[in-house]
C-alpha cells in the first residue's frame, strides 16, 4: 500500500504542499541561499531584481544605501528589501558576514493567491509594499532562525526538504506580518505620525526620548502627544514601552539572555524601571516569562 507521502490527495496538507512547489518547480525556492563575507568597506551594487532579499547580520555591521536614504544594520540585526528597490549594500569597518535568502514574491502568493478572503492582510502586495520597501528587523530571533532553516533546508536538500521549505516560508510571511502588525503602524494619512512611529521602530533599543521623537518628526511635543491619543489612544512613552516589552517578550522566549540584558537590549535604562512596567502591561514580572 502506497503512503499517503507517496500519494497526497487535495484535501491533505501533503496535497496542498505538494500542489504548492509544483507549481513553482521551474521557479524554484529559492535563487540565493548562503553565507557570504565581505571585506572592510567593500561594496556591492547599485542594483535591483524581481527577488524579495532577507539579510541577516551575522557578523561586524554594514550600511544599505537606497535612492534617498542610508540605514546602517549592525550584527544580529536583519533588512527585507522587497521586489524592484534599487539598492547599493556597503560593509562597514571591519569584515561583515550576511546569512542571504532571495526568493521570488511568487513563493509567498501561492499561500493566498487571489489576495482576498480571511488572509488577505498576509498578501505580499499588503506586507511588502511601497510603504515597506525596506524592513529593518531587530532583536527578533523567530524570524532570524525561519530564514536560516529555509537557508540549511535549501542547502541540504534532505528527502522531503521542498515541503518543510513551504512550511518554513509561511512561517516567516507570518512572523515578519506581526513583526509590522506589533508596531501598530495606523492607516491614517498623518504623514507626522508616521514618521514618529518609524523613528520608535527602529530606534527603540536606544536611549531615546520623547523630545528625540518631536525633533526627528519635526512637530512639537505638545501635537505629538495629540496625534498619538487622536490616532493610537495611546501617549507616545506608552507606544514607545510597547513596542519595548513586545521585543523584550521576544527575547525572554526565544533566547538565553538574562532578565538584566534584555532591559537594556531593549532600550530600558534601569532594570527595576524595566520590571516595573513589564508588570504593569503584562500583569507579570519578566522572570516569570523565562519561567
Amino acid at each position: 500500500m502506497q503512503s499517503r507521502m507517496e500519494q497526497p490527495s487535495e484535501q491533505s496538507l501533503w496535497g496542498m504542499l505538494e500542489g504548492i512547489t509544483e507549481n513553482l518547480k521551474h521557479k524554484r525556492l529559492a535563487d540565493v541561499f548562503r553565507f557570504v563575507s565581505f571585506r572592510p568597506f567593500e561594496t556591492f551594487g547599485p542594483h535591483k531584481h524581481l527577488r524579495i532579499e532577507i539579510n541577516y547580520v551575522k557578523k561586524g555591521n554594514c550600511i544599505l544605501h537606497l535612492e534617498n536614504e542610508s540605514i546602517s544594520f549592525s550584527e544580529n540585526e536583519m533588512m527585507v528589501i522587497c521586489s524592484n528597490v534599487e539598492h547599493t549594500f556597503e560593509a562597514g569597518s571591519e569584515d561583515t558576514t550576511l546569512m542571504q535568502l532571495e526568493f521570488l514574491p511568487e513563493v509567498f502568493s501561492r499561500f493566498n493567491p487571489d489576495g482576498h478572503g480571511q488572509m488577505k492582510d498576509l498578501a505580499p502586495v499588503t506586507i511588502f509594499s511601497e510603504e515597506n520597501r525596506l524592513i529593518k528587523i531587530v532583536n527578533n530571533v523567530r524570524i532570524m532562525r525561519a530564514v536560516q532553516r529555509i537557508v540549511n533546508e535549501m542547502n541540504q536538500k534532505s528527502k522531503y526538504y521542498q515541503y518543510l521549505v513551504v512550511m518554513y516560508y509561511a512561517e516567516l510571511l507570518i512572523l515578519i506580518y506581526r513583526y509590522l502588525d506589533e508596531a501598530y503602524l495606523p492607516i491614517c494619512t498623518n504623514d507626522s505620525l508616521k514618521k514618529a512611529i518609524s523613528y520608535i521602530r527602529l530606534n527603540y533599543q536606544s536611549d531615546i526620548t520623547i523630545s528625540d521623537v518631536a525633533s526627528q518628526t519635526g512637530v512639537g511635543e505638545r501635537y505629538l502627544r495629540k496625534l498619538f491619543s487622536q490616532y493610537l489612544n495611546l501617549s507616545p512613552l506608552d507606544y514607545l514601552n510597547q513596542i519595548r516589552i513586545n521585543k523584550a517578550i521576544e527575547l525572554l522566549r526565544n533566547t538565553e539572555m538574562s532578565v538584566k540584558e534584555v532591559c537594556f537590549a531593549c532600550g530600558f535604562q534601569s532594570p527595576q524601571y524595566f520590571s516595573r512596567i513589564f508588570k504593569q502591561q503584562m500583569g507579570i514580572s519578566p522572570r516569570e516569562v523565562t519561567k
